[in-house]
């Protein structure tokens, strides 16, 4: 979907990238949602040094900067004649969701973050940017395609009813390697196990029991961490959904 978009993908296509998803919920029941794509081992290989010495020269690197997505649409390469409808309104739908982009010679990292001020509010924005994501499938498959493939569109709802909280996801790219050929599915499965996924779950008090295997738990045991290869999360998202229960 045009510049930034294929900047997103880009990315998320570098080996080694470390792919972080990171939810706090709050005291206050407000929510904070965040898909980090970290590609810092990989800095090397998107700028040289040439590169990074010419853009410094110019004031265009480092770079640390925060957008709100919606607000591409005013870009001189995202006008109305190079954008469908349905491309404007997902891109509208999205006007909650800021894009964070961080490359230095250090540090490369892309955020992308959702703040509601509750868990209902949390489901009605991701259900809108879900219902306008469809309506890009049909009009435009390909797009939708690429963003489904990025593994940034989760279909995620939470659930909390103050003292269980649950994650139900799912994920469009379900059944995606079975749509390939035998060889460009082979490639594209070890691609997707060079891609480390993590899941961080933050909450106001202690974990007293969870659904899901292979967790690890933070010492004061608010915060729980799941990692898997991003090809198991693709092909069998609700495997790792998951349920827990906070103390009282």
């Amino acid at each position: 979907m045009k510049k930034i978009l294929l900047l997103l993908l880009a990315v998320v296509s570098l080996t080694s990238c470390q792919i972080t998803e990171r939810f706090y919920l709050q005291e206050s029941g407000a929510v904070k949602y965040e898909t980090e794509i970290n590609f810092s081992e990989m800095m090397g290989f998107v700028y040289d040094q040439n590169t990074k010495d010419s853009l410094r020269r110019i004031g265009e690197f480092p770079i640390d900067t925060l957008i709100n997505f919606a607000d591409l649409e005013k870009f001189d390469q995202f006008k109305s004649d190079t954008l469908s409808e349905a491309e404007k309104e997902f891109m509208r739908s999205m006007n909650k969701t800021k894009v964070r982009m961080v490359m230095s010679d250090t540090e490369g990292k892309m955020v992308i973050g959702i703040d509601e001020k509750d868990v209902s509010s949390f489901n009605s924005y991701l259900k809108k940017m879900n219902q306008s994501l469809s309506k890009l499938e049909k009009e435009d498959p390909k797009a939708a395609g690429d963003l489904a493939q990025s593994g940034l569109m989760n279909a995620l709802e939470i659930k909390f009813d103050g003292n269980k909280f649950q994650r139900l996801a799912s994920n469009y790219m379900t059944g995606y390697f079975d749509e390939l050929d035998d060889s460009t599915a082979e490639s594209s499965r070890q691609m997707m196990q060079m891609f480390e996924y993590k899941m961080e779950y933050h909450f106001p008090k202690r974990i007293k029991k969870s659904s899901i295997e292979n967790a690890t738990f933070s010492l004061d045991g608010k915060t729980m961490t799941i990692e898997v290869p991003m090809s198991e999360l693709l092909d069998n998202p609700e495997k790792y959904n998951f349920t827990v229960e906070l103390d009282k």
